[in-house]
């Protein structure tokens, strides 16, 4: 298979250019299809932080007309180029977006009337509750059933919030639990794969950017169990 030397760009104005470049090299053939696909990612682009779904939605269709995963890696770099991100924002909008479109037509109709993304990351527990609770028959119970939902989450969002501005002297078990709901949180909905990717990057950095004398990753019951980093002059 040919390489192919993603150039990074400023301006979204190339982006049109730049996956036509790359489909020229990995699609055999051009197509309508494959144009419209295109330009509806293009499309979307600006407005993507406020609307997930759909550009999550546009994102799969065009990843359909890519036949294998290295080509669409090559195109979700461009695109993630374009949003100042890396190629796996590119994958999680999409992952996001189907596990919002497991609900029903009227349910997302009627949590984009209320304002609320459906494939934003803030609102994956909402989407989780819908799931699980029985189909809606009509319109207004879509409407009643996602007011429910958001009701229910406003006490449990406003608790994080709440342990999130909490001073930086609160005991070392609690600041503990306050970072492991924070991940429960994200990865909710998230396959095992992608979640211990992500999780292994994150502790990875923390160590990294902190210098942490930290070879191993146990789990302890308590703080104190765990040992003391050996002294530097030991030797």
């Amino acid at each position: 298979m040919k390489e192919i030397e993603v150039v990074k760009f400023d301006k979204l104005s190339n982006l049109s250019v730049e996956l036509q470049r790359v489909e020229g090299i990995y699609i055999d053939s051009q197509s309508v299809q494959l144009t419209q696909a295109r330009n509806s990612v293009v499309g979307a682009l600006g407005a993507f932080k406020n609307n997930r779904f759909n550009f999550g939605r546009v994102l799969r269709e065009y990843r359909r007309h890519f036949k294998t995963e290295r080509s669409w890696m090559v195109a979700a770099k461009v695109i993630a180029d374009a949003i100042e991100r890396d190629e796996r924002t590119v994958f999680r909008i999409i992952s996001d977006y189907e596990r919002a479109s497991q609900l029903d037509p009227i349910v997302l109709e009627a949590m984009q009337e209320q304002k609320i993304d459906p494939a934003a990351a803030k609102n994956a527990a909402i989407v989780e509750n819908l799931i699980q609770m029985p189909k809606p028959e009509t319109r207004e119970d879509a409407v009643t059933a996602v007011s429910a939902v958001v009701k229910a989450q406003a006490p449990e969002k406003k608790e994080r919030k709440k342990a999130a501005t909490k001073p930086a002297n609160m005991g070392l078990e609690e600041f503990a639990a306050g970072i492991v709901r924070r991940f429960e949180d994200r990865y909710r909905s998230r396959t095992p794969q992608e979640r211990d990717a992500e999780i292994q990057f994150v502790l990875e950095l923390v160590v990294c950017k902190l210098r942490a004398n930290i070879g191993e990753l146990r789990h302890y019951k308590r703080p104190a169990l765990v040992p003391k980093p050996a002294s530097k002059n030991a030797a």
